[in-house]
């Protein structure tokens, strides 16, 4: 799998949110680029990528949440459990990702940039067609 590169047709039409999830693509090719990389701080730059991943992801999805209760989505609740299945396998992938263990990095990087991409696609465009109409 190669570095994901933003595509305009990812844009929920809210800048906001999509300058956010822009930074969470960001974030996913900085971990690609530490699995591609062999330099020995592999441990130190895995360390800080997954500290950025877990930071803003936790910022990014209460930001999202908040603005969908703000207008009213009634599906908020659902969409908050999605991003709170997503942060526990990020958490849970933390320890394994720390070891210098490349193939379980390229895995979590796929579920990464899978997870995002098809969020952003199906369950995020859904609020933001909701949403729009009332900025």
């Amino acid at each position: 799998m190669d570095r994901i590169e933003w595509n305009d047709s990812y844009l929920l039409e809210i800048p906001e949110i999509d300058n956010q999830h822009k930074k969470l693509l960001k974030i996913a090719n900085d971990l690609y680029e530490v699995l591609s990389n062999e330099a020995d701080t592999y441990k130190v730059e895995m360390s800080k990528v997954l500290k950025g991943l877990t930071d803003y992801t936790v910022y990014h999805f209460s930001f999202e949440e908040k603005f969908m209760r703000k207008y009213g989505y009634v599906g908020a609740d659902a969409h908050k459990l999605a991003h709170d299945g997503f942060i526990a396998e990020v958490n849970r992938q933390v320890k394994n990702l720390a070891l210098d263990n490349r193939n379980a990095g390229l895995a979590f990087y796929k579920f990464m940039v899978n997870w995002i991409l098809v969020h952003i696609a199906k369950a995020d465009h859904v609020w933001a067609d909701f949403v729009r109409p009332k900025l």
